[in-house]
């Protein structure tokens, strides 16, 4: 859930209680007042009252139409991101505050957020792309984040999910961020290519992940299967550890760049070094999906790494064909408005987050409502 929204749309409901309390406190200290002033008859009473309630009746709102203003329903969006701490769920922390614009609310322009008015987000951490698509399956999320290479291939029933049941209800609300791949190597092992990863320790990424399709597909570009190696299937923090206990030579780690667990191991030892793909192996790659992209680490991204050249998936923000057409276009209009660039330049992964991108590596069809926002700035899918 984003803090800091809830915690508005907590006060907000306290101030609205107590001023129900104090309205009511003010009717008893009154009707307490008239019924001990002796100095009245019981008909003067009587008749005070009645012009009082007559009164009142023409200055206060029926209950009819109070509960009219106050039964505007707090809309609720749950959007599934990732690990507490990880990049998915800081983008969730990212895209649900400028979305959201909470009841209580400062106003948008005046230290409030300029989102969808009433509309409360909710964080919902997950193991990430594949537990994500499972609960827009379940419907326990509306949204969520996931790798565009497995949101093809949940779509299209191909790659990981090869001989299971297509998700074919899948629809994409924008493309976020890249994700590149990173190949780690430790320098001793004497491993200059990809090419010469034959016979030596690799972790290819655990089994049934993002990673590991990649790193097959980044394999297969070079002519390598993976009985030429060692192969291990760990997930990233394993391999790390493997790596720098001198268990592995090599590692393959689909993330956004800078990862923090490689900009640490960077500063701390220059013992490692991160591969480049060749061009022709990626372009090799590239005739396998379109969810593909060409990737550069900048030089510097890491300390004492040049330039690699690599390639990535984009971090999707998806839905499913059941979610509203006008909810999906105010989400677009909100997440690409003027107002949201102050919130994601606050963090690393905010700043890769641009509409120029915001379609790339998309591989399924977009939600009807972000295809009218798109269409309605000159953006073509």
């Amino acid at each position: 859930m984003n803090v800091h929204k809830s915690l508005l749309y907590f006060f907000s409901l306290m101030l609205c209680f107590g001023m129900t309390i104090t309205i009511h406190a003010a009717d008893q200290s009154a009707a307490v007042k008239q019924k001990n002033n002796n100095t009245r008859s019981a008909k003067t009473l009587k008749h005070t009252a009645a012009n009082k309630t007559a009164a009142a009746a023409k200055k206060t709102p029926t209950a009819k139409k109070m509960s009219k203003k106050k039964t505007k329903p707090v809309q609720l969006l749950r959007i599934g991101s990732g690990a507490i701490g990880g990049n998915y769920f800081v983008l969730g922390e990212l895209v649900g505050g400028v979305v959201s614009h909470p009841l209580g609310s400062l106003a948008c322009g005046k230290g409030g957020t300029c989102g969808i008015d009433n509309l409360q987000t909710q964080n919902i951490t997950s193991a990430g792309s594949l537990d994500n698509l499972n609960k827009l399956q379940k419907g326990t999320i509306q949204t969520g984040f996931v790798q565009s290479d497995l949101a093809y291939w949940a779509y299209t029933g191909s790659g990981l999910f090869e001989n299971k049941d297509k998700q074919g209800n899948l629809r994409a609300i924008a493309s976020l961020y890249p994700e590149s791949m990173h190949i780690l190597v430790r320098k001793s092992a004497g491993i200059n290519t990809v090419a010469d990863m034959v016979d030596k320790r690799i972790s290819v990424g655990a089994r049934k992940s993002g990673t590991l399709y990649s790193a097959r597909l980044v394999l297969d570009a070079y002519k390598i299967s993976e009985d030429d190696m060692e192969t291990a299937y760990l997930n990233s923090s394993q391999s790390m550890k493997k790596l720098l206990a001198g268990e592995l030579d090599g590692m393959f780690f689909t993330v956004g760049a800078p990862a923090p667990a490689m900009e640490k191991l960077f500063k701390e030892s220059q013992d490692f070094t991160l591969l480049s793909i060749g061009k022709a192996e990626r372009q090799e790659i590239f005739k396998q999906g379109h969810y593909f992209s060409p990737y550069t680490i900048a030089a510097g991204t890491y300390e004492h790494i040049p330039a690699v050249e690599t390639i990535s998936v984009y971090a999707l923000w998806l839905t499913t064909d059941k979610t509203d057409e006008k909810l999906v276009y105010q989400l677009v209009k909100s997440l690409w408005g003027d107002a949201a660039k102050q919130l994601f330049n606050s963090s690393y992964i905010g700043q890769t987050i641009n509409i120029d991108d915001s379609l790339k590596g998309i591989g399924i069809p977009l939600h009807n409502g972000a295809k009218k926002y798109y269409n309605e700035i000159g953006k073509r899918f």
